[in-house]
C-alpha cells in the first residue's frame, strides 16, 4: 500500500506541476507618446514701426566742380560741423561760430579760395560751397537771413546773388529759425553735390 501511496502522490504533484506550467506570454512594450503643450504660444511682438522724418521744409544742392583733395578734406569738415545742428524757435545762426576757424589745428588744409576776387591759396578753401548751399536751402525755407555777402568773382557753383561768401572774423552768413517750430540742419557731401536740408 505503501508503494502505491507514494505513487499516487506522485502523480498528484506530478499533475499539478504541469498544470502550473503555461507558456510565457511575452507583454508588448509600451512606448508612451510625445507630449505635446496644448498652451497656445505666444504671438511675436510688432516691430515698432519707425516715426516718418520730417518734410524738408527747406533744401539746396551744390555741384562740386573743383575735386581736388584738400578742398574736398575741408568741405567735409564744415559740413560735419553743421549737420544735426537745430535751432529752437527765433534762434540765430551764425556759420562762422558754428563751424569755428578754418585753421591748421582744426584740422583744415590749404586748397583755392577768392581773396579781393583772386584765386590764391589758404586754410579752409572749399567752405564757401558749405556756406553757400545753406544759405540757398534756409532762403527756401523762409528763415530769415540776417548776414550774406557775395563772392567778387563768380564762383561756378552758384549764380551771382546766390552765394554766401564766408571769412571767419571778417563775413559771416547769418539767419534766424522765424519759424514756431525748431529746425534740424542735414548736410552731406556726395554724389558730386553738396546737399543742405532743414527740417
Amino acid at each position: 500500500m505503501n508503494i502505491f501511496k507514494s505513487f499516487a502522490i506522485f502523480l498528484i504533484v506530478a499533475f499539478l506541476l504541469a498544470g502550473c506550467r503555461g507558456e510565457k506570454k511575452e507583454i508588448p512594450e509600451v512606448v508612451p507618446e510625445p507630449k505635446t503643450s496644448e498652451e497656445p504660444q505666444p504671438a511675436p511682438e510688432p516691430e515698432p514701426t519707425p516715426a516718418p522724418e520730417p518734410t524738408p521744409i527747406g533744401r539746396a544742392q551744390t555741384q562740386i566742380l573743383d575735386w581736388a583733395d584738400n578742398r574736398i578734406h575741408n568741405i567735409r569738415l564744415a559740413v560735419g560741423q553743421i549737420n544735426g545742428y537745430t535751432l529752437a524757435p527765433g534762434q540765430g545762426f551764425s556759420f562762422n561760430q558754428v563751424v569755428g576757424p578754418r585753421t591748421a589745428d582744426r584740422g583744415y588744409k590749404t586748397a583755392t579760395v577768392l581773396l579781393h576776387g583772386e584765386k590764391t591759396q589758404d586754410y579752409g578753401g572749399g567752405v564757401c560751397q558749405v556756406s553757400t548751399t545753406l544759405f540757398q536751402a534756409a532762403r527756401a525755407a523762409g528763415l530769415s537771413v540776417t548776414e550774406r555777402h557775395s563772392h567778387q568773382k563768380d564762383v561756378g557753383y552758384a549764380h551771382p546773388g546766390d552765394d554766401a561768401a564766408v571769412d571767419y572774423g571778417n563775413k559771416d552768413m547769418c539767419f534766424t529759425n522765424n519759424t514756431s517750430q525748431t529746425v534740424t540742419l542735414e548736410a552731406t557731401v556726395g554724389n558730386g553735390v553738396v546737399s543742405v536740408s532743414i527740417r
